[in-house]
């Protein structure tokens, strides 16, 4: 037997690195400082722009920042957060400004203090409650914000110890609230009330030779100080002493001396983090002095993307932003470095890592990797030495001799090495010799070339299952000891000879699963298999492909490919299907790995995901998975079959087609901790919102009925994987259901009615978890003026007040008609009525004074006195109608009551007069009074002309508008068919008709007449 292995050393592994760079907005591939709001925006400074980040779009704000870097020195833009919402920015040629976050505007300040001081070109700037320090090449200036005095201080000022030099470069402040004023001599540090109370690094070198030039500083957790210099490397202090040393670190990795720090910063998890120019990214663990050194590798996405690093800054969530100077701006989140990961990109070139097919660890804690036709890959458990193993076939022209797809290692600590197509190997795991090998035709002969998976049974037996000899029990020593196939006897009979997974159940049952045939249970005592009847290919619709198994009571679960995950209860026999429609990321299962907090880990071609099965299956959701994808570190989003391991101390290792992830369930930090989203732009129209507050800081909208199609975009601030992000929104008073927007940051609203409405905004990394943070606007749709209250109000006041014009008017017509009448009748009734009296009088005067037997004068003087008399009585009946106190029917019962008692008493007829009371209180019009009186005067004439009755009854009624009068007499009677020249009957017809009504005349001859008149009144 030849081995052929090829030895390196490992390189540490490294930080993962996510970019961004033009290509995602920012304005240039220079970053040369950056800062994170209140808020949890992170802003970088560019040559070419002011960039906003909010994790997912990018917004540029034209301003422009100095970019000279040299060995000895820098001139770089700053930016630094201040309270209320404000950036303080040094700008291109040291120019102090503000950005007010609110209004978005920049203000200039060219002068400060009470005295109005012109300010210098401005080097650095650090800024507190009480202080803002500014650094110049002439001095510090410290500004106070609450009496707005400012002080200088230079080397000429009269202070021992004296400040070091004039050329301020950083500022920082300690633990203990001092200021430090990194010059290009050394350091001066200065209290709270800004007296210099220490000088460390000074030099009163003349020639400036032995100047130690410092650019940045920081303090870790222990309270040790970190300095790094413009090319006399990084400098030392322990809290314990009183001065600076070079730093160096036991080995040979070190920081070189001459390197040129341009950041330092010291994290929250004891790392210190040196940001050089030229030389990539130095990290140091304080507490173990172990140094890892970062430098761009183009062939590794994850890597930095340049090795001139300007800025290294610290997010609100934990996060490292590191700008550099030409590659954009990386960022490194420990969430996003869960996963430790061996890949192309850390180990050395000649080692196999690619296209993992499977995994196992031996007693030493040493690593087996078998991957795809690249054969067996082993790291000892420092992970700092590789090896890989080529294994020749085991008889010429195979082609996939070196594809490993199934590792085991025994309680002797042999690895066993199962490949496809080139038979079973085991090796002694300490020589890393071949010890056995087992493949068709040798001595001790295996029955098929190719091993699926394997599974203990005691210390020198284990069971395989083969792709075309079925289930096998195999010595190391003696070979195959028992063969299960598709043609064996009963109750050892399997279904198919394709046997692609193992687990064991109990210390007596193994659960068998086939590639097509579903799943059997084999009882390692009796060597029985037992059928449990399992229907999951009728569940999943078709005949399922079988990838993985897994055992965690009481189920069996079992990962197919692109048919999603079924689960078997063992006691209960009842079988439940879980796809993507239930949550699960992908169909295809390569591997599930059971966590003993009942927690799945299943990995799919759509990255890892975490599955806490609910209590009841069928109640799954989306918020029973958690999800990684590569953004967190894994080697890829596709994952391989058998390719999954859990080691005694409970790593999981899961391999796929770009290398090996692991990690710690335990251990792996929370990617979605509480982040609130924020609105971050809104649209009014398909316009952008115009208004002097900056879209994300609104808290209330007042809008027109016209501005009624609104639309937001929102981003979660602080969450790792931006392309896992759910964002979920609602519009309250149109609508009360959360709507799942899924990774799209949007939302749009068409033609809202005028209405106060409140649009509510959260993201979170686990779709179906909507516990989290919501963020409000309030939105104010003002209605047009004809729909407002006060216009509503106004026109009924209108409406009202004409109503009122109107009667008012109505009224003042009706009194001048009443009037015009009143007066109509009082001089009718003195004027004229007073002439024919006097008419009357002077012929019945003319009479009696004309001699006798002037019979023929008398006549004349007699009918001149009658025509007068008749007339008086018209005009006393049109003086009646006209004059408004008789406008009610009560006054014209009156007046037909008295006219009848006139005419009925003087000619001894007896009468009876029956009015109703509703008749008495209606009220006619003076034409409709004069017509009703009139016919009934004529009626009554008539029967006192030509009837000779001796009784005559009168009812008058009203009938809902229509006014009945009913006159019955018994006199003579008449035939009303016969032809007539006098007008009474037609009158009264004709005075009916006027008013819409009806004239009803019934007269029998001898038996007297009934007369009907019927009017609207």
């Amino acid at each position: 037997m030849i081995l052929l292995p090829c030895f390196a050393v490992a390189q540490q592994t490294p930080f993962s690195f996510r970019k961004l760079g033009i290509n995602d907005g920012l304005s240039q591939s220079s970053v040369i400082d950056i800062a994170t709001d209140s808020l949890g925006f992170v802003w970088f400074a560019t040559q070419d722009g002011l960039n906003r980040f909010d994790g997912k779009e990018v917004v540029v704000y034209r301003k422009t920042f100095d970019d000279v870097t040299t060995p000895v020195s820098s001139r770089l833009g700053k930016l630094v957060c201040g309270e209320d919402h404000i950036i303080w920015l040094i700008s291109t040629g040291g120019r102090l400004e503000k950005f007010n976050l609110i209004r978005e505007q920049f203000e200039a300040i060219h002068r400060l203090g009470n005295d109005s001081t012109l300010l210098p070109a401005v080097n650095c700037i650090y800024n507190d409650k009480a202080l803002l320090l500014l650094g110049t090449a002439q001095g510090i200036y410290l500004y106070h914000h609450r009496t707005k005095q400012l002080n200088h201080i230079t080397v000429d000022t009269l202070a021992e110890p004296h400040l070091n030099s004039n050329n301020i470069q950083a500022i920082h402040k300690d633990h203990f609230q001092h200021y430090w004023l990194l010059t290009d001599n050394g350091i001066t540090v200065l209290d709270t009330a800004g007296k210099i109370i220490q000088s460390f690094l000074y030099s009163n070198d003349p020639d400036k030779t032995t100047w130690i030039s410092c650019s940045a500083m920081a303090q870790d957790n222990e309270g040790n100080y970190w300095l790094g210099t413009y090319g006399k490397g990084v400098f030392y202090k322990s809290k314990e002493v009183n001065s600076f040393i070079t730093f160096k670190i036991t080995g040979n990795k070190q920081i070189p001396q001459n390197t040129v720090t341009e950041a330092v910063l010291a994290d929250d998890n004891g790392n210190v983090w040196i940001g050089t120019y030229g030389d990539g990214l130095y990290v140091l663990n304080a507490a173990t002095h172990k140094l890892q050194h970062y430098t761009a590798d183009y062939n590794n996405p994850f890597s930095l993307s340049y090795n001139d690093i300007l800025s290294i800054k610290k997010d609100n969530y934990g996060g490292i932003w590191l700008g550099t100077d030409g590659g954009g701006v990386n960022h490194y989140d420990k969430r996003f470095n869960n996963f430790d990961l061996l890949n192309k990109s850390n180990v050395p070139e000649n080692i196999a890592i690619q296209q993992v097919r499977s995994v196992t660890t031996d007693s030493s804690g040493g690593l087996w990797i078998g991957t795809s036709n690249l054969g067996l890959t082993y790291t000892n458990a420092a992970r700092d030495s590789f090896v890989t193993f080529h294994f020749p076939p085991y008889q010429a022209g195979l082609s996939n001799y070196d594809r490993i797809v199934s590792l085991l290692c025994d309680n002797d600590g042999d690895v066993w090495v199962g490949t496809q197509g080139n038979g079973l190997l085991i090796l002694n795991h300490q020589t890393q010799q071949i010890k056995n090998r087992f493949y068709p035709g040798a001595a001790a002969a295996l029955p098929d070339h190719t091993i699926w998976c394997m599974l203990p049974h005691s210390a020198t037996q284990v069971w395989i299952g083969t792709r075309n000899a079925g289930l096998c029990l195999m010595d190391k020593n003696k070979g195959v000891i028992k063969q299960f196939t598709n043609t064996g006897n009963e109750g050892e009979r399997l279904p198919e000879n394709n046997v692609r997974a193992l687990v064991r159940m109990d210390d007596s049952t193994v659960c068998i699963g086939f590639d097509k045939a579903g799943v059997q249970l084999l009882n390692t005592r009796t060597f029985k298999i037992i059928n449990p009847n399992i229907p999951f290919g009728q569940l999943a619709g078709e005949q399922a492909v079988l990838k993985t198994l897994c055992y965690q009571p009481p189920y069996i679960w079992i990962g197919t490919l692109g048919r999603g995950l079924i689960a078997w209860n063992e006691k209960t026999n009842n079988t439940y299907w879980i796809t993507e429609k239930q949550g699960l990321p992908n169909n295809t299962i390569y591997s599930i790995i059971p966590e003993k907090k009942g927690m799945l880990w299943m990995s799919t071609n759509n990255g890892l995901c975490s599955f806490l099965p609910p209590v009841n299956l069928h109640h799954t959701t989306a918020s029973n998975f958690s999800r990684y994808t590569a953004e967190d570190g894994l080697q890829s989003n596709e994952f391989n079959t058998g390719a999954h391991y859990m080691s005694g101390d409970s790593v999981f290792y899961v391999g796929g087609i770009s290398g090996l992830s692991m990690f710690k369930p335990s251990k792996l930090l929370n990617a979605s901790l509480p982040a609130k989203a924020a609105i971050t732009h809104i649209q009014v129209n398909n316009q952008p919102m115009e208004s002097d507050t900056a879209d994300v800081y609104k808290k209330i909208l007042h809008l027109s009925y016209q501005q009624n199609s609104l639309s937001f975009s929102f981003a979660a601030l602080g969450l790792v994987s931006q392309s896992r992000v759910h964002y979920y929104y609602r519009l309250l008073n149109y609508g009360t259901k959360w709507i799942d927007a899924g990774n799209r940051n949007y939302a749009a609203y068409t033609n809202l009615p005028p209405g106060s409405y409140t649009m509510q905004v959260k993201a979170t990394n686990n779709a179906g978890n909507t516990n989290a943070p919501i963020t409000e606007l309030n939105i104010i749709i003002h209605p047009p003026f004809w729909r407002t209250w006060w216009f509503a109000a106004l026109c009924t006041f209108a409406v009202i007040g004409l109503l009122y014009a109107l009667y008012r008017y109505r009224i003042s017509q009706l009194l001048h008609v009443q009037q015009t009448r009143n007066r109509i009748a009082s001089d009718l009734h003195d004027d004229i009525g007073s002439t024919l009296t006097n008419i009357s009088l002077l012929a019945e005067l003319s009479r009696k004074k004309l001699p006798p037997g002037n019979e023929e004068a008398t006549l004349f003087l007699k009918r001149i006195s009658e025509e007068v008399q008749q007339f008086s009585q018209a005009l006393d009946d049109i003086v009646w109608s006209i004059n408004t106190s008789n406008d009610t029917l009560e006054q014209t019962a009156a007046r037909m009551r008295r006219y009848a008692g006139e005419i009925f008493e003087g000619a001894n007829i007896n009468y009876s007069l029956f009015m109703d009371e509703p008749f008495a209180q209606h009220k006619l019009n003076m034409e409709q009074r004069r017509d009703c009186f009139l016919m009934y005067k004529e009626v009554i004439n008539n029967i006192y002309k030509h009837a000779n009755a001796t009784e005559v009854n009168i009812r008058v009624t009203m009938n809902k508008n229509h006014l009945n009068i009913i006159i019955q007499d018994n006199g003579n009677g008449f035939d009303t068919n016969s032809i007539t020249h006098r007008n009474g009957v037609k009158n009264i017809r004709r005075r009916a008709a006027k008013w819409n009504g009806t004239v009803l005349i019934e007269s029998v001859k001898g038996k007297g007449t009934t007369v009907q008149i019927s009017m609207v009144a």
